[in-house]
Protein backbone atom coordinates (compact mmCIF):
# COMPACT_ATOMS: atom_id res chain seq x y z
CA UNK A 1 0.00 0.00 0.00
CA UNK A 2 1.57 3.29 -1.11
CA UNK A 3 -1.41 5.59 -0.53
CA UNK A 4 -3.41 6.50 2.56
CA UNK A 5 -6.46 8.52 3.50
CA UNK A 6 -5.80 11.27 6.01
CA UNK A 7 -8.13 13.90 7.43
CA UNK A 8 -5.59 16.41 8.81
CA UNK A 9 -1.89 17.27 8.96
CA UNK A 10 -0.97 20.10 11.32
CA UNK A 11 1.21 21.38 14.17
CA UNK A 12 -0.15 21.51 17.74
CA UNK A 13 0.52 20.92 21.42
CA UNK A 14 0.06 17.40 22.73
CA UNK A 15 -2.61 17.34 25.41
CA UNK A 16 -2.64 13.77 26.70
CA UNK A 17 -0.35 11.45 28.62
CA UNK A 18 3.19 11.95 29.96
CA UNK A 19 4.27 14.13 27.03
CA UNK A 20 1.54 16.71 27.59
CA UNK A 21 2.79 20.12 26.51
CA UNK A 22 5.25 19.08 23.81
CA UNK A 23 4.93 20.33 20.24
CA UNK A 24 4.10 17.70 17.64
CA UNK A 25 3.24 17.35 14.00
CA UNK A 26 -0.04 15.45 13.85
CA UNK A 27 -0.87 13.17 10.93
CA UNK A 28 -4.50 12.17 11.46
CA UNK A 29 -5.51 9.10 9.46
CA UNK A 30 -9.07 8.58 8.28
CA UNK A 31 -11.32 5.65 9.19
CA UNK A 32 -11.78 3.90 12.52
CA UNK A 33 -13.21 0.47 13.13
CA UNK A 34 -14.26 1.47 16.65
CA UNK A 35 -16.95 4.02 17.36
CA UNK A 36 -16.44 5.19 20.92
CA UNK A 37 -19.42 7.12 22.16
CA UNK A 38 -17.22 10.01 23.33
CA UNK A 39 -15.12 10.28 20.14
CA UNK A 40 -13.86 13.86 19.79
CA UNK A 41 -12.86 13.52 16.13
CA UNK A 42 -15.95 12.02 14.45
CA UNK A 43 -14.90 13.49 11.11
CA UNK A 44 -11.99 11.01 11.07
CA UNK A 45 -14.21 7.94 11.42
CA UNK A 46 -14.90 7.80 7.70
CA UNK A 47 -12.83 7.85 4.53
CA UNK A 48 -12.44 11.58 3.90
CA UNK A 49 -12.50 12.90 0.34
CA UNK A 50 -10.05 15.67 1.24
CA UNK A 51 -7.19 16.13 3.70
CA UNK A 52 -6.84 19.50 5.46
CA UNK A 53 -3.18 20.56 5.75
CA UNK A 54 -1.65 23.44 7.69
CA UNK A 55 0.45 25.62 5.38
CA UNK A 56 2.87 27.00 7.99
CA UNK A 57 3.24 25.43 11.44
CA UNK A 58 1.22 27.19 14.10
CA UNK A 59 -0.56 29.68 11.82
CA UNK A 60 -3.86 27.82 11.45
CA UNK A 61 -3.95 28.63 7.76
CA UNK A 62 -4.95 25.57 5.79
CA UNK A 63 -5.42 24.20 2.33
CA UNK A 64 -7.03 20.99 1.17
CA UNK A 65 -5.78 18.24 -1.10
CA UNK A 66 -7.64 15.26 -2.47
CA UNK A 67 -7.24 11.85 -0.89
CA UNK A 68 -5.60 9.38 -1.02
CA UNK A 69 -2.10 10.76 -0.37
CA UNK A 70 1.05 9.00 -1.50
CA UNK A 71 4.21 8.64 0.56
CA UNK A 72 6.21 11.28 -1.31
CA UNK A 73 3.51 13.90 -0.91
CA UNK A 74 3.00 13.12 2.77
CA UNK A 75 6.71 13.53 3.45
CA UNK A 76 6.73 16.81 1.53
CA UNK A 77 3.85 18.23 3.56
CA UNK A 78 5.50 17.22 6.84
CA UNK A 79 8.79 18.84 5.81
CA UNK A 80 6.96 22.15 5.26
CA UNK A 81 5.81 22.20 8.91
CA UNK A 82 9.26 22.97 10.39
CA UNK A 83 10.04 19.51 11.82
CA UNK A 84 13.02 20.93 13.73
CA UNK A 85 10.62 22.78 16.05
CA UNK A 86 8.81 19.61 17.02
CA UNK A 87 9.46 16.85 19.51
CA UNK A 88 7.91 14.09 17.39
CA UNK A 89 5.28 13.20 14.85
CA UNK A 90 2.00 11.80 16.15
CA UNK A 91 0.24 9.18 14.06
CA UNK A 92 -3.35 9.50 15.19
CA UNK A 93 -6.81 8.98 13.84
CA UNK A 94 -9.12 7.38 13.23
CA UNK A 95 -7.03 4.27 13.71
CA UNK A 96 -3.55 4.57 12.14
CA UNK A 97 -2.92 0.83 12.29
CA UNK A 98 -5.54 0.30 9.60
CA UNK A 99 -2.73 1.61 7.39
CA UNK A 100 0.01 -0.66 8.73
CA UNK A 101 1.17 -1.69 5.25
CA UNK A 102 1.45 1.97 4.24
CA UNK A 103 3.26 2.83 7.48
CA UNK A 104 5.66 -0.06 7.01
CA UNK A 105 6.94 1.72 3.90
CA UNK A 106 6.46 5.30 5.05
CA UNK A 107 8.11 5.16 8.48
CA UNK A 108 11.60 4.04 7.36
CA UNK A 109 11.65 6.97 4.94
CA UNK A 110 10.38 9.35 7.61
CA UNK A 111 13.16 8.25 9.95
CA UNK A 112 15.76 8.66 7.23
CA UNK A 113 14.62 11.96 5.73
CA UNK A 114 13.24 13.84 8.75
CA UNK A 115 14.58 12.03 11.83
CA UNK A 116 11.57 12.77 14.01
CA UNK A 117 10.64 10.29 16.74
CA UNK A 118 7.38 8.49 15.97
CA UNK A 119 4.48 8.58 18.44
CA UNK A 120 1.57 6.20 17.78
CA UNK A 121 -1.90 6.83 19.19
CA UNK A 122 -3.98 3.68 18.89
CA UNK A 123 -7.11 2.00 20.17
CA UNK A 124 -4.86 -0.87 21.19
CA UNK A 125 -6.88 -3.56 19.44
CA UNK A 126 -4.81 -4.42 16.35
CA UNK A 127 -1.77 -6.37 17.58
CA UNK A 128 -0.94 -8.00 14.24
CA UNK A 129 -0.81 -4.63 12.53
CA UNK A 130 1.27 -3.19 15.38
CA UNK A 131 3.77 -5.99 14.97
CA UNK A 132 4.43 -4.90 11.37
CA UNK A 133 5.67 -1.45 12.42
CA UNK A 134 6.73 -1.82 16.07
CA UNK A 135 10.44 -1.43 15.28
CA UNK A 136 9.85 2.04 13.82
CA UNK A 137 8.01 3.40 16.86
CA UNK A 138 9.44 5.44 19.72
CA UNK A 139 6.29 6.06 21.78
CA UNK A 140 2.91 4.37 22.03
CA UNK A 141 -0.17 5.88 23.60
CA UNK A 142 -2.51 2.92 23.91
CA UNK A 143 -6.19 3.11 24.75
CA UNK A 144 -7.98 0.58 26.91
CA UNK A 145 -11.65 0.50 25.97
CA UNK A 146 -13.94 -0.41 28.85
CA UNK A 147 -17.07 -2.34 27.78
CA UNK A 148 -19.30 -0.48 30.22
CA UNK A 149 -18.62 2.96 28.81
CA UNK A 150 -16.81 2.82 25.46
CA UNK A 151 -19.54 1.02 23.49
CA UNK A 152 -16.89 -0.89 21.53
CA UNK A 153 -17.60 -4.43 22.67
CA UNK A 154 -15.15 -6.59 24.63
CA UNK A 155 -11.52 -6.09 23.59
CA UNK A 156 -9.59 -7.61 26.50
CA UNK A 157 -7.85 -10.30 24.41
CA UNK A 158 -6.83 -7.82 21.73
CA UNK A 159 -5.55 -5.39 24.34
CA UNK A 160 -3.45 -8.12 25.94
CA UNK A 161 -1.97 -9.19 22.59
CA UNK A 162 -1.21 -5.54 21.80
CA UNK A 163 0.66 -5.18 25.09
CA UNK A 164 2.58 -8.39 24.44
CA UNK A 165 3.82 -7.06 21.10
CA UNK A 166 4.82 -3.78 22.74
CA UNK A 167 6.61 -5.51 25.61
CA UNK A 168 8.96 -7.26 23.17
CA UNK A 169 9.86 -4.09 21.25
CA UNK A 170 13.57 -3.28 21.22
CA UNK A 171 13.54 0.38 20.23
CA UNK A 172 10.44 1.62 22.03
CA UNK A 173 11.25 4.44 24.47
CA UNK A 174 7.93 4.41 26.29
CA UNK A 175 4.40 3.06 26.26
CA UNK A 176 1.52 4.19 28.44
CA UNK A 177 -2.15 3.34 28.69
CA UNK A 178 -5.03 5.80 28.58
CA UNK A 179 -8.40 4.82 30.00
CA UNK A 180 -11.29 7.21 29.43
CA UNK A 181 -13.66 7.14 32.38
CA UNK A 182 -17.23 8.37 32.67
CA UNK A 183 -19.78 8.52 35.45
CA UNK A 184 -20.87 5.04 34.31
CA UNK A 185 -17.44 3.39 34.44
CA UNK A 186 -17.48 0.18 36.46
CA UNK A 187 -14.67 -0.15 39.05
CA UNK A 188 -14.41 -3.91 38.40
CA UNK A 189 -13.45 -3.20 34.78
CA UNK A 190 -10.68 -0.84 35.87
CA UNK A 191 -9.31 -3.47 38.23
CA UNK A 192 -9.53 -6.09 35.48
CA UNK A 193 -7.61 -3.75 33.16
CA UNK A 194 -4.83 -3.28 35.68
CA UNK A 195 -4.49 -6.99 36.37
CA UNK A 196 -4.30 -7.63 32.64
CA UNK A 197 -1.51 -5.06 32.27
CA UNK A 198 0.37 -6.54 35.23
CA UNK A 199 0.12 -10.00 33.69
CA UNK A 200 2.12 -8.79 30.68
CA UNK A 201 4.50 -6.31 32.28
CA UNK A 202 6.04 -8.13 35.23
CA UNK A 203 8.51 -5.26 35.70
CA UNK A 204 8.69 -1.65 34.50
CA UNK A 205 4.92 -1.33 34.54
CA UNK A 206 3.69 1.36 32.13
CA UNK A 207 1.93 4.41 33.50
CA UNK A 208 -1.84 4.43 33.38
CA UNK A 209 -3.66 7.68 32.68
CA UNK A 210 -7.26 7.93 33.75
CA UNK A 211 -8.84 10.53 31.49
CA UNK A 212 -12.16 11.94 32.68
CA UNK A 213 -14.31 12.10 29.58
CA UNK A 214 -14.77 15.53 28.05
CA UNK A 215 -18.50 16.17 28.48
CA UNK A 216 -20.34 15.32 25.28
CA UNK A 217 -24.12 15.45 25.14
CA UNK A 218 -25.30 13.11 27.91
CA UNK A 219 -21.86 11.60 28.58
CA UNK A 220 -20.32 13.10 31.69
CA UNK A 221 -17.15 12.53 33.73
CA UNK A 222 -17.05 11.27 37.31
CA UNK A 223 -17.44 14.00 39.91
CA UNK A 224 -14.60 15.22 42.12
CA UNK A 225 -15.11 12.75 44.95
CA UNK A 226 -15.60 9.80 42.62
CA UNK A 227 -12.31 10.60 40.84
CA UNK A 228 -10.46 10.64 44.14
CA UNK A 229 -12.10 7.38 45.19
CA UNK A 230 -11.26 5.63 41.91
CA UNK A 231 -7.63 6.73 41.98
CA UNK A 232 -7.23 5.69 45.62
CA UNK A 233 -8.62 2.22 44.98
CA UNK A 234 -6.37 1.68 41.98
CA UNK A 235 -3.24 2.99 43.68
CA UNK A 236 -3.66 0.19 46.20
CA UNK A 237 -2.91 -2.33 43.45
CA UNK A 238 -0.86 -0.33 40.92
CA UNK A 239 1.62 2.47 41.71
CA UNK A 240 1.46 4.41 38.46
CA UNK A 241 -2.03 5.90 38.23
CA UNK A 242 -2.40 9.50 37.08
CA UNK A 243 -5.54 11.51 36.35
CA UNK A 244 -5.26 14.03 33.50
CA UNK A 245 -8.08 15.50 31.37
CA UNK A 246 -7.75 16.43 27.70
CA UNK A 247 -5.47 19.42 28.21
CA UNK A 248 -5.46 20.36 24.53
CA UNK A 249 -9.21 20.94 24.73
CA UNK A 250 -8.69 23.28 27.69
CA UNK A 251 -6.15 25.43 25.82
CA UNK A 252 -7.90 25.53 22.46
CA UNK A 253 -5.64 23.13 20.56
CA UNK A 254 -6.90 20.88 17.78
Amino acid sequence: MTNAYLSEIYSAIQGEGPLTGIRQIFARFSICDLHCIWCDTPESLIKNEFCTIEKIAGTRTFHRIKNPININDLLSHIKLLSPELHHSISLTGGEPLLYSDFLNIFLPRLKKEISLPVYLESGGHRPKELNKIINFLDYISMDFKLPSSANTGILWDKHKEFLEVSAKAKNLQNIWIKIVITNETLPDELIYSINLIKSVYKKNNPEIFLQPVTKTNSITPPDELELLKIQKELLNIYPKIRVIPQVHRLIGQM
